[in-house]
């Protein structure tokens, strides 16, 4: 494709308020909500009526890479880097790490209701409060966008910083509270930005990011007691496909939103449209680019011959539309040669709908047509010569009736704030309910058949690795879950690893299919498997790398390292120094308890359920001289004043503003009131 509509600038100025939900739909309704739209659009979270999705994806979240994140790319609409940073200040963080895309309006910014002491405010303190007066919505966070793909490509090629993309991915979710991460890469090989990173190998690599990611969440969902999503935004012209392991893919995410928009625009000179539902021959003849595969059908049919199972597929719809100047008047202004970019709502060529709607369709001389092949509007004036292609309520009836007829997972918008009027969000919700309304209501009572074919694929003395041939649902599986005693774990794929389980013990696992209705599967045939002994596992973990001190006081030592690889797993490690020994299953810790001014060396072992102990990492470090100033450590019932210091978690910390403290304030919790040293 030659543009995405993620094309908005990511600073660029674009309203806030919430509905309780009532009722959602049985297909997927993913709505993205861009950061940018709480500065001069004035749309803001509180705008959006949650009872219409299922999910909001947050635009954008970036890439850190050697401190900084943005892109200074000339050619794209925001050529702006920044320091790395949270709610809190700059970071430092390993390449690769997902990092806030505006920290001021993503989680600083004050909204009604808000407090000086709250440590997650701006647009995402409140998705935070939007998902409380929603229990059945789903919040994602972005990463990328077509202004902030540029580091994809040397994430993804490198096991360390697939590792470290995948630890943050889990970080961000967790200290946000999102409910999954999608990837909007582009694009895999080319086709971006022309100062992206891009290589041969992003094909193969883009399937080794996913498989990493879909790992730490998994696991992380495992500890969480949730099911972590994973999604994609992908290109619906063939490069994509030809570009990525589509079918790979497929198997790991939840589902692919595919952007089905942007196929013309004005980057050419004739005038066509933005998202046609089919091929219009008359497209081709007056020489419109790749008129037979820029279309919605022939992008969706695309992923479909790809290997990508129809249920994992969500139609990407434009509440916007794109316009050209001094087009030649005939056909009314469709196919025609035009010589320049129209005016836009915020900026030049875009029309957001309730614009349209508002001072545009059938009005100030503007007329609207519709063409029967591609099943989409458009609009023209022939006094101006201005040509204007969108879609509306009965375009997107024609693309709802085509997701149904080909047994697609739902619909994907870009982005809330173009539908103010909320007609075409109203048009997409009417059309994708079932029945009543949502999942859980009642509207569907069709349970998902058993999973067969349960099997075991590997096992270890700990741990047992299990497949099973898919569900089939009369709406679509979400997730399953694998019972063993009187534990489980909810996944989203056909298969899981369970770990943590003891050697030479007989477990007998089954597992049940749930439905996004809420529908539970009978459970599958039992399937008895004996793990190893512990004995038959005799390999030691990799010694732990990169050890470093991270911070330290007179009284103690803050150390992290890069985790440790193992056959089997690794369990935990043991930090050693003089005769002391501390454990911890973190790749983090912090001694304390340490005399000032005194040299310790610090030695880190891996440790596996086997008992086999890695080689040792060393690093040594003096604490802090006293001085004969002892700093107190923080207490909860103090009155401190601007300037008072305080030790914290090993951390030395200075008041900001006066108060007496409370239970919670704690200084790592309240970075409004204290700074880390």
């Amino acid at each position: 494709m030659l543009a995405v509509a993620l094309t908005l600038s990511v600073f660029s100025s674009l309203a806030y308020g919430g509905q309780k939900a009532e009722a959602a739909s049985d297909y997927k309704i993913i709505g993205y909500y861009p950061s940018w739209g709480a500065y001069g659009r004035n749309y803001n979270v509180t705008d959006i009526d949650a009872s219409k999705v299922t999910h909001i994806n947050y635009a954008f979240a970036d890439i850190c890479w050697n401190g900084i994140h943005g892109n200074p790319d000339p050619t794209g609409p925001n050529p702006v880097t920044w320091s790395c940073q949270d709610e809190a200040g700059t970071i430092n963080v390993p390449n690769g790490t997902i990092v806030l895309g505006d920290p001021w309006i993503d989680v600083q910014k004050s909204f009604p209701g808000d407090t000086w002491d709250k440590p997650i405010k701006g647009n995402i303190g409140q998705l935070i409060k939007l998902k409380q007066q929603n229990p059945g919505l789903k919040t994602i966070i972005s990463v990328g966008g077509w202004s902030w793909s540029n580091r994809f490509s040397d994430v993804a090629a490198s096991a360390q910083t697939r590792e470290n993309f995948a630890n943050s991915a889990v970080d961000f979710l967790r200290k946000y509270q999102f409910d999954g991460v999608d990837l909007d890469w582009e694009y895999p090989v080319g086709g971006g930005l022309a100062g992206n990173s891009v290589r041969p190998a992003d094909k193969q690599n883009y399937t080794l990011l996913l498989q990493k990611i879909r790992e730490k969440l998994d696991a992380a969902g495992a500890q969480d007691g949730k099911t972590y999503l994973l999604t994609i935004a992908s290109g619906a012209g063939p490069s994509f496909a030809q570009n990525t392991e589509l079918a790979n893919i497929a198997s790991i995410v939840d589902w692919i939103n595919i952007m089905t928009y942007d196929f013309n625009g004005g980057w050419q000179t004739v005038s066509a449209h933005n998202a046609p539902l089919y091929y219009d021959p008359a497209a081709a003849a007056a020489g419109v680019p790749n008129a037979a595969t820029f279309n919605v059908a022939a992008g969706v049919q695309g992923h479909l011959d790809a290997g990508v199972p129809a249920s994992k597929i969500v139609l990407g719809v434009p509440f916007y539309g794109r316009g050209w100047a001094n087009c030649g008047n005939g056909g009314n202004g469709q196919y025609q040669n035009c010589s320049g970019v129209s005016n836009g709502t915020w900026e030049s060529g875009l029309f957001d709908f309730s614009d349209l709607e508002a001072k545009y369709i059938n009005k100030n001389g503007y007329t609207r047509y519709w063409n029967d092949n591609a099943k989409v509007p458009y609009l023209y004036n022939a006094s101006s010569r201005t040509y204007i292609s969108y879609d509306d309520a009965e375009s997107l009836g024609h693309k709802t009736a085509f997701l149904k007829s080909k047994g697609l997972g739902g619909a994907m918008f870009w982005e809330f704030s173009g539908d103010r009027n909320k007609t075409l969000l109203n048009k997409l919700a009417s059309d994708l309910s079932t029945g009543t309304g949502g999942p859980g209501n009642g509207s569907d009572t069709t349970p998902p058949t058993a999973p067969a074919n349960l099997q075991a694929t590997g096992k270890s003395s700990t741990s047992v690795s299990l497949s099973w041939s898919p569900s089939t649902d009369n709406v679509g599986v979400t997730d399953y879950t694998v019972s063993y005693g009187a534990n489980e774990l909810n996944v989203s794929g056909t298969s899981a690893t369970i770990t943590g389980l003891t050697p030479n013990t007989t477990y007998t696992f089954t597992v049940k299919a749930r439905d996004a209705a809420g529908n539970i599967s009978p459970p599958s045939s039992p399937l008895s498997v004996t793990t190893d002994p512990a004995a038959g596992d005799t390999t030691p973990p990799t010694a732990p790398t990169n050890l470093q001190v991270t911070g330290k006081t007179s009284s103690s030592i803050s150390l992290s390292w890069t985790p440790s690889t193992d056959n089997v797993g690794v369990t935990g490690y043991t930090i050693s120094y003089g005769t002391n020994e501390l454990n911890t299953s973190s790749t983090s810790a912090t001694i304390t308890g340490l005399s000032p001014n005194t040299t310790y060396t610090f030695t880190v072992k891996a440790r596996d359920a086997a008992g086999n102990v890695s080689a040792a990492a060393t690093v040594t470090a003096t604490t802090d001289a006293d001085n004969g100033n002892t700093i107190a450590p923080w207490a909860p019932n103090v009155s401190y004043q601007i300037n008072d210091q305080v030790t914290y978690g090993g951390k030395t910390y200075k008041c900001l503003q006066a108060h007496t403290s409370l239970p919670g304030w704690e200084p790592a919790n309240v970075p409004a009131l204290w700074s880390l040293l």
